[in-house]
């Protein structure tokens, strides 16, 4: 009977460290898609088109930071924060990143 509850208890225990891990995970990448895509439409349409898609995407806008050459987006999405970078092109050649 005790190797019974003891068997309960530590599946119990390891379900519940599953969960959490998986939500954790879930709402790290949440929060990168939005930062992806505020970064993505910064550079495409500008400073406010990030902040209505981080909105969209049900995450909280931390910063934008935007040049003419680039955009930079931090959102906040369930506490979890994430970054993104865009590089802006006006003649349709795209640098790399790779050096």
């Amino acid at each position: 009977m005790l190797f019974v509850a003891v068997a309960i208890s530590a599946t119990f225990l390891t379900v519940a460290g599953l969960s959490n891990s998986l939500n954790k995970i879930i709402g790290s990448q949440r929060a990168q898609a939005a930062a992806d895509a505020g970064a993505l439409s910064c550079a495409i349409y500008g400073q406010d088109a990030a902040e209505q898609i981080v909105r969209k995407n049900n995450a909280e806008l931390i910063s934008v930071i935007a040049t003419t050459s680039h955009c930079q987006v931090v959102v906040q999405f369930h506490g979890i924060s994430r970054d993104a970078f865009a590089v802006t092109s006006s003649d349709g050649h795209l640098s790399t990143l790779q050096r």
